[in-house]
């Protein structure tokens, strides 16, 4: 019996916490644009966090695939650095992320084209 190993690719999912921002919507769309321009698809927004000072908290989740050459460490480490890039851009000066690994199979669409979520729909 011949057994076929079929590569794959890792599927992550970023959730990605911006807080106490002073202009959210410029803010957001810049780090948002930073993502995007390399290859980070968003896959939701949540709903935002206003605070009492006028800051407001975002929530969102971005989705890529890498790979199977790549390790979860390289992943963490280059999408860091990205983190990094797009807060500084965006004049963001606290944010947190938390990476989901899955591994598909190299064919397979492992995002869907579907419309963005957003915490209101």
């Amino acid at each position: 019996m011949k057994v076929t190993i079929k590569k794959s690719k890792t599927k992550v999912l970023l959730t990605v916490k911006c807080k106490d921002m002073k202009n959210p919507k410029q803010q957001r769309s810049q780090f948002d644009q930073t993502l995007a321009s390399n290859s980070w698809m968003l896959q939701e927004n949540k709903k935002s966090d206003v605070h009492e000072d006028g800051t407001v908290t975002t929530v969102s989740i971005w989705g890529r695939t890498f790979g199977h050459r790549k390790s979860e460490n390289e992943i963490e480490k280059m999408t860091g650095n990205l983190l990094k890039r797009a807060a500084r851009y965006a004049d963001i000066d606290i944010y947190q992320s938390d990476f989901q690994y899955e591994k598909v199979p190299e064919d397979a669409e492992a995002f869907k084209l579907a419309a963005v979520l957003f915490s209101d729909d």
